[in-house]
């Protein structure tokens, strides 16, 4: 399946790069042609390329930009300069900035997120093309990735990132001339996977409190939190109330290499004195007969939706994927470990709160994933709490620090 990533501006420089940072690459590629496909709250851009180039795309402001940049030799005689805009962009640029790159320039009316971006091979009679979907996105995290897209083009990133996104004059063009890098530094991509949505509404609170809106409200928050530490690139699995099966989900950790999946739940059980938040990491001998109960449930949300249940990749009886597994679920422990540190300080939590279960969504071989249940909708005080903005904030927040300890502990190993 295509990679079906929200990434809100987290990778500033997405691209392919051994093929950026200089002219002979790009010796002979031209744009052929380009066009935007416009609506109220999307957009598409489409280049085509006479074969598959090199590429970036950043955000700059004053005014607000989304900037794509291509490493080819010129445009084709009859390729526009301008495209027909509406919606999200009110203007465009296409031009020749230096040799061997030619910059888009996607001048917008409100801030926007590269919901995605794929160089696609030629096909047939269809040329190779540069397809780049955006969204309206938040005006926090259009700004920060503004903040870092300076840092980056000036050669200021790390500590100095911060002093940039504080420095409203820096500018938003590089201070020096030349190619792009041809090396950048790739931050931890965190996918949060917020359960449930679209037909699958979850668990259900008394008072009519839905789980799939609830584990995307927090997944935003535990996003923008995570952004704010300027380490990793943060992506969510879904961005609005749509159904995505339990392959899906896998599939997305696994296309996009991510470095951590953490699915994000708040269930219901038979038993309204249940209460407290839980981390899981897979294991098909669960802790007690509610992790298995609540494993269970989840592993048959395919089957609600009207899709077959979720089948393992035959590929675990391969040995050297067994050998990986095991190495993945060992740093699914210590991510697991790391985040119950902080969060119990911070949340009413259950009983022995490192839990294990076989939850299919935490099978990937090797992507680290674990699984946070909230606490339960059946519960009163949890439901209060999961409803509440300032407890979500605060769950959040822990999370984030959570995650945070692990990869600095993981780095000095």
């Amino acid at each position: 399946m295509p990679q079906r990533l929200f990434v809100h501006f987290l990778l500033i420089f997405v691209m392919q790069l051994s093929l950026i940072g200089g002219a002979l690459a790009q010796q002979g590629i031209q744009i052929l042609d380009a066009r935007l496909a416009v609506g109220p709250d999307k957009s598409r851009l489409v280049v085509d390329l006479s074969a598959v180039a090199g590429y970036a795309t950043f955000p700059i402001d004053q005014p607000d930009r989304l900037v794509v940049e291509l490493g080819v030799e010129k445009l084709a005689d009859d390729a526009p300069t301008e495209l027909k805009t509406d919606g999200l962009v009110r203007e465009t640029a296409i031009g020749m900035v230096d040799e061997g790159r030619a910059r888009l320039v996607l001048f917008l009316n409100k801030p926007v997120q590269v919901t995605t971006i794929e160089m696609l091979e030629a096909v047939g009679e269809q040329p190779a093309r540069l397809v780049v979907e955006i969204a309206e996105g938040e005006r926090e995290i259009f700004d920060q990735a503004v903040a870092r897209s300076k840092a980056l083009l000036t050669g200021q990133a790390g500590a100095e990132d911060k002093a940039a996104a504080e420095t409203p004059e820096a500018p938003s063009t590089p201070t020096t001339e030349g190619a792009l890098p041809s090396v950048v530094q790739i931050r931890p991509l965190i996918l949060l996977d917020p359960g449930h949505g679209g037909i699958d509404g979850g668990a259900k609170a008394e008072n009519g409190l839905e789980e799939k809106h609830v584990v995307l409200e927090f997944a935003k928050r535990v996003q923008k939190h995570l952004l704010a530490t300027d380490k990793f690139d943060v992506a969510l699995t879904r961005t609005g109330d749509e159904f995505l099966s339990l392959n899906e989900r896998v599939e997305l950790a696994r296309e996009n290499k991510a470095s951590l999946m953490i699915s994000l739940h708040a269930d219901s059980f038979d038993d309204p004195n249940v209460r407290g938040a839980s981390v899981y990491t897979r294991d098909e001998a669960a802790t007690d007969v509610l992790d298995k109960v609540l494993a269970e449930g989840e592993n048959r949300v395919d089957l609600i939706a009207g899709f077959d249940a979720p089948k393992d990749d035959d590929q675990v009886v391969n040995i050297l994927i067994d050998l990986m597994r095991r190495e993945t679920r060992r740093q699914s422990f210590l991510a697991a470990r790391s985040i119950v540190d902080d969060i119990e300080t911070q949340l009413p939590m259950r009983p022995y709160p490192l839990r294990r279960a076989d939850f299919f969504v935490l099978q990937s071989p090797e992507v680290p994933s674990i699984l946070l249940e909230l606490g339960f909708l059946s519960n009163g005080l949890d439901m209060e709490n999961l409803a509440e903005e300032s407890w979500q904030e605060k769950a959040a927040q822990a999370l984030a620090q959570g995650i945070v300890k692990y990869f600095d502990a993981e780095a000095q190993n």
